[in-house]
Order: structure tokens, then C-alpha cells, then sequence
């Protein structure tokens, strides 16, 4: 039986409603210390960074293999289940090195998922829909990191073991899928000479540069998600729940950025990026000097509308300049580069923070708004030039 646009899209939402899980842990980490204080708070972010650096090969394993060497479905039945069982797994637990492998686990269920909602956009999704549905797409993962982050923050207020119990949301999403969504059309590579082999579709440049931009990005903005907790408790702004709902208003800026999207890529399109970044800067001078709970989470919002906007907008160039075939590698490798700039973001600002003797909890914003102010002006300055519109491509945007 042919399924509808409708029950194709619900299928794809109920997939990216997992993709912000990770961000269920951030609230908890300080709770989480305090329950092990013999080890290294270091350590300790790798509940919350270690996810990242899974997703690095199994994002890029699943882009490869989604649709070629197996099913999508199958794919996404087995990233589910690995999500649930890893995910909630801790709650059962004592010892913190178990504890990381699992979270490790976890990781790699998310890497082998995170490229698919929007190959699956791509694949699925009637061209004239897309660029809604995609910015539509990125409301729902905001959803689900709301859910996530607000229980987190809750539940870990309770007891941190209780932070786990939220990854059980993930059977609502395997039952989803499972009577949603259909198997997409497999794509052959372009045909190659007479008697020839298929040839083998290239990546384009762009996709790198692209996903390079986005791992830097990536890399400056996980303070925030990561050291949240720990400033808000020791400039006793509030709680470990007060820290749930500041991050949680980060996913409320995505969700809003998402709603808007379409219209706003529409309109603005290769000023999609410099715009988001405006507001990314503005975010982090709130995180970097900002006096209070309130100032945070506006903040945190600020950046989910400028994050949201400008990512989407890339996702967008990165499925428009490859074929159908090759859609879910593309969005591996900007998965892949996201989650290295996630893992070696705490690693990145211990060593400058070590070099140059800095104490302060405020550095990583503080640093981050520089960079941020930087990325803007470079965008504005390329994006103010006029450029011609080639075949295919936004224009300024190239391939």
C-alpha cells in the first residue's frame, strides 16, 4: 500500500524526535559529579561528549551503507533499538566506566541515525515541499531536545539516575516508523560508458567546506551545553532544573527558527547564513556577560533561532548539489565533521584555558563570541558582493 505524503512525513518526524537525545544528559552533569567525586569532573563530560565522538564513523557507516547495502528500515529499526537499550542503560548502573561504554553505544545508535531524516527528506519528500518540511524537520528535533533537556533537567533534580528514563520515548518513534514509513527508491549511480561499470558519484568540495564550517561551529557552541549547569550553579543563578529550562530555550530557538524557515530561505537564501550568525554572536555576548538566569536563557534562545536558520540553510546547499544516491553520505559527512567539533570542543578550551592560566567559567563564551563576530563579517563581506547564479545553486553559495 502506497503511503501518503502525510504518513511519510509523520514516519520522518517521528525518526528526528530522536536526534537531539544527546542533550538529555547536559542538565544532569554537575548532579552526576557530585554522585562520583572521586572522579575527574573531565570525565565526567564524556557522558554528555563521548556520544559525539561515537557518532563520528557510524554517522559516516550510515550514510554509506542506508540504502545500498541495507534497507533504510532496517537501518533505522536497529539504530532505534540500540538508542533505547543504551540509552536508558546507566539508570542500572555503578561504575562509571561501564557507564561511558554505553554511553559510547548510544552514539553510535545516534550516528548511524542522524543523516537519515534528511536523505529521507530528499528521497521522500515532493521537491516543492522540501525546504518547509526540511525547516519543519529541524522544529521536531527541537521537540524532541525539548522533551529531552526538560525531563532531564527534572528527573535529574529527583535523583540522576532518573535522567535515563527518558530515553524510553524512543519506542514511541520505532512504532512510528515501523507502520509509517516506506522504503525509498533505490537510486543506481549514472550509467558509465557502453559496457562500463556505473560510475561512482563524486562528493563535491562544498560538501567538506560546508561541514568543516559547521564542526568549528560546532566546536565553539558546545560550552554552552556542556558548562551550563556548572555556571549557573556556582554564580547561584539557580538549579540543576533551572539550567534544564535555560537549555531547553536553545531548542525553542530551533523550534522557532524551523517554523520559519521556508519562508525565510525563500527570501533571503544565501543571507540565510550570515543572518543566523548575527544572532549566534549576539547569543554568546549574553553567555559571556550575562548577570543572570534570565539573560542565559535568552541566550540560549537567541542561539537556537541563528543555529537553526543558518544549519538548515547548509543542510539545504549540501542535498542540492549531490544526486538522490548519494544524499545520506553528504549528510553523514556534515553529521561526521559536526560531531568532531562536539567531541574536541571541552579538549580544545582545557588546553588554551592550561596554556594561558584562565580560571574563569566564562572564557569558553567569551572566546566563542569572537569567533562567532568573526564568521559574521567574513559572511557579510562574501554575501554583499554580487553574485552570478549558477545552474542549480543559491547564489554566492558555489559547489
Amino acid at each position: 500500500m502506497k503511503k501518503s505524503q502525510t504518513m511519510i512525513i509523520i514516519a520522518i518526524f517521528a525518526l528526528s524526535f530522536l536526534g537531539m537525545g544527546i542533550g538529555a544528559t547536559s542538565p544532569a552533569l554537575a548532579s552526576i559529579g557530585q554522585a562520583f567525586p572521586d572522579v575527574p569532573f573531565t570525565s565526567i563530560l564524556l557522558i554528555a561528549t563521548l556520544p559525539s565522538l561515537a557518532m563520528i564513523p557510524f554517522s559516516l557507516i550510515g550514510g554509506k551503507i542506508a540504502g545500498t547495502a541495507i534497507r533504510y528500515r532496517t537501518l533505522i529499526f536497529i539504530s532505534i533499538i540500540l538508542f533505547v537499550a543504551s540509552g536508558f542503560a546507566p539508570y542500572f548502573l555503578n561504575d562509571i566506566t561501564v557507564i561511558l561504554v554505553t554511553r559510547f553505544i548510544f552514539g553510535a545508535a545516534t550516528g548511524l541515525m542522524s543523516p537519515l531524516g534528511g536523505a529521507l527528506i530528499f528521497n521522500l519528500v515532493e521537491e516543492k515541499s522540501r525546504a518547509n518540511i526540511m525547516g519543519l524537520n529541524g522544529v521536531v528535533m527541537n521537540i524532541g531536545g525539548i522533551v529531552f533537556q526538560m525531563l532531564g533537567g527534572i528527573l535529574c533534580a529527583v535523583n540522576w539516575r532518573y535522567t535515563f528514563f527518558t530515553y524510553l520515548l524512543g519506542l514511541l518513534s520505532l512504532i512510528l516508523v515501523f507502520f509509517l514509513l516506506p522504503e525509498p527508491q533505490k537510486f543506481e549511480a549514472p550509467a558509465g560508458p557502453a559496457g562500463a561499470a556505473p560510475e561512482k558519484v563524486k562528493i563535491p568540495g562544498s560538501v567538506y567546506g560546508w561541514s568543516l564550517l559547521i564542526a568549528v561551529w560546532t566546536l565553539m557552541m558546545y560550552p554552552m551545553l556542556t558548562g551550563m549547569s556548572s555556571l549557573i550553579l556556582a554564580n547561584n543563578y539557580g538549579t540543576a532544573a533551572g539550567a534544564g529550562v535555560a537549555l531547553t530555550f536553545f531548542t525553542v530557538g530551533g523550534m522557532a527558527a524551523g517554523a520559519i524557515f521556508g519562508a525565510v530561505y525563500k527570501r533571503l537564501t544565501r543571507f540565510c547564513i550570515p543572518v543566523g550568525l548575527v544572532l549566534m554572536t549576539a547569543a554568546f555576548a549574553l553567555l559571556a556577560w550575562g548577570t543572570n538566569l534570565t539573560m542565559l536563557t535568552i541566550a540560549t534562545a537567541l542561539y537556537g533561532i541563528g543555529n537553526g536558520i543558518a544549519s538548515t540553510a547548509i543542510m539545504m546547499f549540501i542535498g542540492a548539489s549531490v544526486p538522490p544516491s548519494a544524499t545520506a553520505f553528504a549528510m553523514s559527512i556534515m553529521m561526521a565533521f559536526m560531531s568532531i567539533g562536539g567531541f574536541l570542543s571541552a579538549y580544545f578550551f582545557a588546553l588554551i584555558q592550561g596554556i594561558f592560566q584562565i580560571t574563569s567559567l566564562r572564557f569558553p563564551f567569551q572566546f566563542s563570541v569572537v569567533g562567532f563576530a568573526v564568521f559574521t563579517v567574513i559572511f557579510l563581506i562574501i554575501n554583499l558582493k554580487p553574485k552570478p547564479q549558477a545552474s542549480g545553486t543559491p547564489a554566492g553559495m558555489g559547489q
